[in-house]
């Protein structure tokens, strides 16, 4: 009788354990981009540029009770002096989308609560990144993707989950052998 509680804590502890990393796998913040590579649209900015001319990022798994900012970076320059910060969408994944003209202007593209300046940018071309983060909480990813005259195809690269989130899945799963060890043990026991 006295291993009983033993394996009702362990079993408990590792269900918990289980249960507390695929909760942290399911609301991580996290920013995707639909393209690594978008090209300029040579056209005007008036017409709304073809899908292989913009880019959508999906934003999902925030927080709503807390403030939502995002900045871009271009070439690992800031785009505007502070952040914007804003209240969370209340629900479902939040969509952003932006075409980029070819010919150089200081607006480089609408549809946002505010449009993306260039001014300050020397260069337009290359590494932009969108980074979303929550400040009240851990809650922060990016996307980047690069801005060309010609993309080229390029691999993609596969999401890898957070070391503390594997460390909770694998406790539980560790525990769970545990758990099933020890009922073996006690029913050879008992032959």
């Amino acid at each position: 009788m006295a291993k009983d509680w033993r394996r009702g804590i362990l079993l408990g502890v590792s269900l918990a354990l289980l249960l507390a990393g695929g909760v942290a796998l399911a609301q991580t913040l996290t920013v995707t981009a639909d393209q690594d590579c978008v090209e300029c649209w040579p056209g005007s900015m008036e017409v709304m540029p073809p899908p292989e001319y913009i880019v959508e990022f999906t934003v999902q798994g925030w927080d709503p009770s807390f403030l939502t900012c995002f900045q871009f970076y271009v070439n690992g320059v800031a785009l505007w002096d502070r952040p914007s910060c804003g209240e969370s969408p209340m629900a479902g994944p939040w969509k952003l989308t932006i075409g980029f003209p070819c010919e150089p202007q200081k607006t480089i593209a609408r549809g946002l609560t505010q449009e993306i300046q260039l001014e300050g940018i020397e260069e337009a071309y290359g590494e932009w990144k969108f980074r979303v983060w929550q400040p009240e909480t851990d809650n922060a990813d990016s996307a980047t993707f690069w801005l060309k005259e010609e993309c080229e195809v390029v691999e993609e690269v596969e999401f890898v989950p957070e070391p503390g989130t594997m460390l909770l899945l694998g406790s539980g799963l560790a525990g769970l052998a545990g758990y099933t060890t020890l009922r073996l043990r006690s029913r050879q026991a008992l032959r």
